[in-house]
């Protein structure tokens, strides 16, 4: 795994407190790769091809955050539902409150 320090963060300075970016994480599904994957044999033992077929036509996902930096890590600006059981509630009609309660602070020490 890539371990994400202010090096490899796509950032053009250093992150100090009070600064606010947004964090883009996700996945896609490339035609081309997909196609490579698929033809090697070491490679598909590895794959559920039933899922994939089944998720392919939906080409990816990203979820968006906005945070802010923290002086003790950072607190998640974004304020919606994440979990399944979430998002199908609010897909039903349920309200999303916007309170302390669904907001997310992460603390750490930040990489010497």
């Amino acid at each position: 795994l890539l371990e994400l320090t202010p090096c490899t963060l796509r950032t053009w300075g250093e992150l100090k407190e009070g600064m606010v970016l947004t964090v883009e994480p996700g996945f896609y599904f490339v035609e081309v790769l997909l196609e490579s994957l698929l033809a090697d044999e070491a490679l598909m033992g590895h794959v559920d091809v039933a899922r994939l077929e089944e998720l392919r036509p939906v080409g990816g996902v990203r979820i968006e955050d906005d945070v802010v930096v923290t002086a003790t890590g950072c607190r998640v600006l974004t304020n919606v539902p994440r979990t399944v059981e979430e998002i199908e509630a609010v897909m039903a009609g349920q309200a999303w409150p916007v309170v302390a309660s669904t907001c997310r602070q992460y603390n750490g020490t930040p990489p010497s």
